[in-house]
């Protein structure tokens, strides 16, 4: 880029072999100087070339971000679904496999008051259904949990 500058300087001088400067017959002498100054380059040594090169590869940077950013979102988009199905599917097992440890505990309720079923296989029967019970109320709270997962990914939860 070509440019000018430019200045003016100016001044008085006084000469002596004492120090009479504060007196009023000193000898002054004015000088004053000005100049211009114009730079036009001819040759760059390649400096804009290498310049729009660098920005040239920081634009190609930048899409390659954005690219990899984009392929992250929708790996975090296609995870979630697929954590919110699987959820929602262990939840139906554990619900049917609740349905299961209830039936068999009043089997063994009937049993165990009419004399065929022991207070062992009672307690067991108990014990299963209280797992069961256990297990569902967790798929419950993975249901929510990756469907909120799956709201924030998507950026759509309601308030």
């Amino acid at each position: 880029m070509p440019t000018l500058s430019g200045y003016l300087n100016g001044g008085y001088l006084g000469f002596s072999n004492e120090f009479s400067f504060l007196d009023s017959d000193q000898n002054w002498s004015g000088f004053s100087s000005f100049g211009i100054s114009l730079n036009l380059p001819i040759f760059s040594s390649g400096m804009r070339s290498a310049a729009t090169q660098r920005a040239r590869i920081n634009l190609e940077k930048a899409k390659d971000a954005l690219t990899e950013t984009e392929q992250q979102l929708k790996l975090q988009i296609a995870s979630a679904k697929s954590d919110y199905q699987f959820a929602i599917e262990d939840y139906e097992n554990k619900k049917q496999n609740l349905n299961l440890a209830e039936r068999i505990e009043k089997k063994n309720q009937i049993k165990f008051s009419e004399g065929i079923a022991s207070s062992f296989e009672l307690r067991q029967a108990q014990t299963q259904l209280y797992t069961a019970q256990q297990e569902f109320l967790q798929s419950m709270l993975d249901v929510i949990n990756k469907k909120a997962t799956l709201e924030t990914v998507l950026n759509t939860i309601n308030n």
